[in-house]
């Protein structure tokens, strides 16, 4: 606003001095601004980047949410059946007790080998059908045989009685082993299921810290573009305030050109005047403008 030869005038400078001051606001501004918009930037970028941690640990954990589920319906489904193993197994038990006695019961009724009942069996008959023999050595015979069948029938139950209990046994061990191999399956499962408990827990705790992060990011930002919106509001102003400033400039800068200008004419005019007095007769064409003319047309013709 220097070299228009006015700057003496206290408004004028005063004017002046308030554009400075708007142009150093405004510019100070728009370095807020840039600032703003640089920290916006690099906040948003954080948060796209949080909001993509996220939605990959999602999917973790629905994931993994899916495996415990599976892992621990597995664990039920052999608990369930351990169960009823060991209910299997406690009642097989006293199966086989009840056999072993049985078996025990039927040993101490037969103590001669199954063979050896046939041979007599065998020989007693041999007797009746080559032999001649009274009634009542028949009726002894046959007596005989009859105890010695009666014998075999129990040699033979005992020995399949004992069989079944062989066998019984075995399957109790079978059982046993495979209650064994049970338990160590569901101590496993249960490890595997604690381990998917704790890892679900760490990720829902991330997952709750990280959605937090986002959600203060977001707040921040709202802010941040908040201060941004009233900055571009008041540089706005402050662009308005300086076209007014400027306006008011010009046009006090041509007041005072106008009123030079007339203070000029009217010395000028009082010269004219003075040579009338003087005597003088003939006066020039500018002379007789400056008598004449309305001083306004004068200044817009200067």
């Amino acid at each position: 606003m220097a070299g228009n030869g006015f700057n003496g005038d206290p408004s004028l400078t005063a004017i002046g001095d308030e554009i400075s001051k708007t142009r150093a606001l405004i510019s100070q501004l728009k370095e807020q601004r840039a600032g703003l918009i640089a920290e916006l930037k690099t906040l948003r970028s954080q948060r796209r980047g949080l909001i993509e941690s996220i939605k990959k640990l999602k999917e973790e954990y629905k994931g993994l949410k899916e495996k415990y589920k599976g892992l621990v319906e597995e664990r039920r489904r052999l608990i369930g059946e351990l169960k009823s193993k060991k209910e299997e197994y406690s009642s097989l038990i006293e199966l086989a007790r009840s056999k072993k006695i049985e078996v025990e019961n039927l040993n101490k009724e037969v103590r001669i080998p199954i063979s050896a009942i046939v041979d007599e069996i065998n020989r007693l008959e041999w007797s009746l059908q080559t032999r001649v023999l009274s009634l009542e050595q028949e009726n002894e015979i046959i007596n005989r045989i009859k105890r010695y069948e009666r014998l075999l029938e129990k040699a033979r139950r005992a020995v399949n009685e004992k069989n079944q209990y062989l066998e019984l046994r075995a399957y109790i061990t079978s059982l046993r082993v495979q209650i064994s191999d049970l338990r160590n399956k569901i101590g496993v499962l249960t490890e595997e299921v604690g381990k998917a408990k704790e890892s679900l827990t760490k990720m829902r705790q991330e997952l709750a810290e990280k959605t937090k992060a986002v959600n203060d990011l977001t707040n921040t930002i709202n802010e941040k573009q908040k201060r941004l919106d009233e900055i571009n509001g008041e540089i706005e102003k402050c662009r308005s305030k300086l076209g007014e400033l400027r306006e008011l400039y010009n046009k006090k800068l041509e007041e005072l050109r106008r009123a030079k200008t007339s203070k000029i004419i009217e010395e000028k005019k009082k010269q004219v005047e003075e040579k009338l007095k003087s005597g003088v007769k003939k006066l020039t064409f500018e002379d007789l403008k400056l008598l004449y003319s309305n001083p306004d047309e004068l200044s817009e013709e200067s």
